[in-house]
């Protein structure tokens, strides 16, 4: 008869090879994109379901955000009036593996004064912003000490890097401009000036490649979603209706 070492060992070797199927299998599956919650799914007026409103700072007039029906469907409507405030949803996923990113807004009202390019007069009617996760060790001592005012005031934690994906004004679209408040924060813009307001828009990018043109370096994983409508740099107005923001493969 064998001996127990002998039937242990070979216990340890169908252990493994059962083990080394179930991972294979588990690998093999597709899985499900990640779910960012959608705008269109809520039911009335009110705060989407998913989403939290997070002001900027105590003493800034905060934007209003609701779900409005719109030209046949449930929208995001954001009215700004000399205000800033974001609409975050928390999520958690590798932009390796799904790096499209798409979503639909619409300008109902653009911000005439503002200039993307000047800290006093950076306001955007529309932004859909990807906050990513990193080393914060590596970046320099005075994007760490930014870091730490930021989320002193806002009370949030500030992200390691974030794409903020906007509508500009007064520069070219697709330019890439950091923000002046931290160079960790880099503005795309989808769309500029008047060209293209009151109609539906749709865009898809490449978090990936869009990310290792801001940064020069492979992105972490995305840690959340934000939109953001705000005219606290000009004291103006603004509208924007925001469709549904969806994640995907390529």
């Amino acid at each position: 008869m064998p001996d127990s070492a002998a039937i242990a060992a070979r216990c340890c070797v169908v252990i493994g090879l059962l083990c080394a199927a179930a991972s294979a299998t588990e690998a093999a599956q597709p899985q499900a994109a990640p779910e960012i919650p959608r705008f269109s799914a809520t039911k009335g007026e009110g705060l989407p379901a998913g989403w939290e409103h997070v002001p900027l700072a105590s003493y800034k007039a905060v934007t209003e955000y609701s779900t409005t029906a719109a030209d046949g469907q449930t929208a995001l409507r954001a009215l700004a009036h000399g205000s800033a405030s974001l609409l975050v949803t928390r999520i958690d996923f590798d932009p390796h593996r799904y790096p499209v990113l798409s979503w639909r807004w619409k300008i109902v009202r653009n911000v005439a004064a503002a200039d993307s390019r000047e800290r006093k007069r950076e306001d955007a009617p529309a932004r859909v912003m990807v906050s990513f996760d990193g080393d914060s060790r590596k970046l320099s001592l005075k994007e760490r000490v930014t870091a730490s005012a930021a989320e002193s005031i806002s009370g949030q934690p500030f992200p390691y890097a974030e794409l903020m994906y906007i509508w500009g004004n007064k520069v070219a679209v697709d330019s890439l401009t950091p923000s002046l408040l931290s160079t960790r924060i880099q503005m795309i813009a989808v769309g500029s000036d008047d060209a293209g307001v009151g109609e539906w828009q749709s865009y898809t990018r490449n978090l990936v490649d869009d990310y290792k043109r801001a940064f020069g370096e492979e992105p972490g994983h995305v840690v959340a979603i934000k939109v953001m409508t705000d005219t606290d740099n000009t004291g103006g107005e603004a509208e924007a209706l925001y469709g549904d923001i969806r994640v995907q493969a390529h």
